[in-house]
């Protein structure tokens, strides 16, 4: 039982430590983040279902359902097209990810839902907006007034960020 609470400890102290936007904050500028979005959406429906996402100034989160390549194999890909991408954009060289990610095994229905409104609310929790649709790199602004999810898998402005 100590173990699992010193993991919610750190977790909440690094969940602390991001929201201060401390640390690199390449993602806040728009097109490394819309770079970011687009990397992660751009298989979307092909190679796994994105079920929520939001790109924060310097970290994002995801909610991805896992089909034929194994979690690790996705963050791979992303955290290395990302990186190489962005680097070129900001003209600089090394490292640009940490190298560990967290990921949580999503229990049941009400487990997913509470984690789609943690990743979607993460803007307005660090104050950086009132209201999560209004961030512009997150799933929340392709919410219905259902809280359903509508947005495209692979759209043309994807292609030409």
């Amino acid at each position: 039982m100590l173990r699992i609470e010193e993991h919610r400890e750190r977790r909440r102290k690094l969940e602390e430590y991001l929201d201060r936007g401390l640390g690199e904050c390449w993602l806040h500028r728009p097109a490394i983040a819309a770079l970011a979005e687009n990397a992660l959406r751009f298989f979307d429906g092909q190679r796994y279902g994105l079920g929520a996402w939001v790109i924060m100034p310097n970290h994002l989160h995801a909610l991805v359902d896992v089909w034929d390549a194994p979690l690790s194999e996705l963050m791979k890909s992303w955290k290395s097209f990302i990186a190489r991408e962005a680097n070129k954009i900001i003209g600089r060289r090394g490292e640009f990810w940490e190298r560990e990610y967290l990921d949580m095994l999503i229990e049941d229905e009400t487990h997913r839902q509470t984690a789609v409104r943690y990743i979607e609310n993460n803007p307005a929790k660090a104050g950086l907006i009132r209201e999560a649709k209004t961030w512009l790199w997150s799933s929340a602004r392709f919410r219905d007034e259902f809280g359903r999810l509508k947005h495209p898998h692979r759209s043309a402005d994807m292609l030409s960020a």
